[in-house]
């Protein structure tokens, strides 16, 4: 299980960005994570093109499914979809990593429970503005 912003587990940052002005303001070769929403397909075309690692925010299998086609490297789920999302990942042979959002070390159980690929902390995403 991969974990990121465990408090134990050194670990890149990941930046939530809402713009492509925002990424300007990321450092080079980082991971960078936005909501999948039609309004963003120009930012997730832009990463795809300039070869940029992204993670999308996403809540049903059917997102999970374009989300992995559109290039992601990882798909953050909330745990309430970890368990649907990552059986489509397993089945499917997605590349893209199904990481479960939490805010507390006493949330991993359950992603465990659900063989979650891993788990990022809300400590581990920093928000970028344009």
């Amino acid at each position: 299980m991969l974990l990121f912003g465990h408090p134990y587990v050194p670990s890149e940052p990941f930046y939530h960005i809402d713009s492509i002005e925002a990424l300007r303001h990321t450092p080079s070769n980082s991971v960078v994570a936005l909501f999948f929403t039609p309004e963003n397909l120009d930012i997730i075309e832009h990463l795809r093109l300039n070869s940029v690692r992204f993670a999308l925010h996403v809540e049903t299998a059917t997102d999970a499914v374009i989300a992995e086609n559109l290039g992601a490297s990882y798909l953050i789920v909330l745990p309430k979809h970890g368990a649907e999302i990552q059986k489509v990942a397993e089945h499917y042979l997605f590349d893209a990593k199904v990481l479960g959002y939490i805010d507390a070390v006493k949330d991993l159980d359950n992603l465990i429970e659900m063989r979650l690929d891993g788990a990022i902390f809300s400590d581990a995403m920093i928000k970028i503005n344009s």
